[in-house]
């Protein structure tokens, strides 16, 4: 664990912070590449992926501070600390969506190409910044005696390294994303497909880590909130699906 990587005088680098802003930056500056293939303007583009970068800083750290909420009730102030860790990636999605969907409205931008575009990417950021789970010591796994375990400093147990795991999980997703575009049959299917996906690798992951407190039927509030987005991504994907199919019956229709 490499939770700080140097300190320069009042200047402290954090291996989470660094990790989260470099997953940012590079999946930023590579959907701006990619803007003007979903005929999105570069400008409206770079604006929407500001947004949503507030709406998910904040999303994220309201969550992880409702679920771990006695720590931060007997320190109220590191709510303000997000350098120190402790982003729950759900609660920045679901913000992230909602911000970019308001701003896309205002913009008069399509939310679902919008969407398509940043999908992949979305998957390639947490990827990189589960790796500064790692360094950071946070989002641990179960104790285990098996062999691919580690042992945190300050502790005498071995546990699964979860953190690592997800990541190599979620680079997969990214390149499987990345690939679908090539089959893409309508705006919002890769922005579906990683909602199913997501929700999969995140509900059955999550069995092998031991931080969160089960809340209902022995599972853990992100695999509740997970089993809620596979729905929402099944049923958008059916939904869109069925639109597509009667739009090309009706063009063959009237060209008969």
């Amino acid at each position: 664990m490499h939770r700080i990587l140097f300190q320069i005088g009042p200047i402290t680098l954090y291996s989470y912070g660094l990790c989260i802003a470099i997953g940012f930056l590079i999946s930023a500056v590579l959907i701006l590449k990619d803007s003007e293939k979903f005929d999105i303007p570069k400008g409206d583009m770079l604006d929407v992926l500001i947004a949503v970068l507030v709406g998910g800083l904040i999303g994220g750290r309201l969550l992880f501070v409702l679920i771990n909420w006695k720590i931060y009730l007997a320190d109220p102030l590191r709510v303000l600390m997000v350098y120190e860790g402790g982003l729950a990636f759900q609660g920045a999605f679901l913000m992230a969506v909602f911000t970019g969907a308001v701003f896309a409205k205002r913009r008069q931008m399509s939310f679902f190409k919008g969407a398509d575009l940043i999908a992949p990417y979305i998957a390639f950021g947490q990827a990189v910044g589960r790796i500064g789970c790692f360094l950071n010591g946070c989002c641990y796994g179960k104790i285990s005696t098996g062999k691919l375990t580690v042992v945190f400093p300050h502790e005498t147990v071995a546990r699964i390294p979860v953190q690592l795991y997800t990541s190599f999980a979620l680079f997969l997703l990214f390149i499987a994303l990345s690939a679908g575009r090539k089959k893409q049959y309508f705006d919002g299917q890769i922005f579906a497909l990683y909602l199913i996906l997501y929700s999969l690798l995140r509900f059955f992951i999550d069995f092998l880590r031991g931080d969160n407190p089960l809340v209902l039927a022995g599972l853990k509030l992100s695999q509740v909130i997970g089993i809620g987005t596979f729905v929402c991504g099944a049923a958008m994907y059916a939904f869109l699906w069925m639109r597509h199919t009667r739009r090309i019956k009706s063009i063959k229709y009237s060209e008969q």
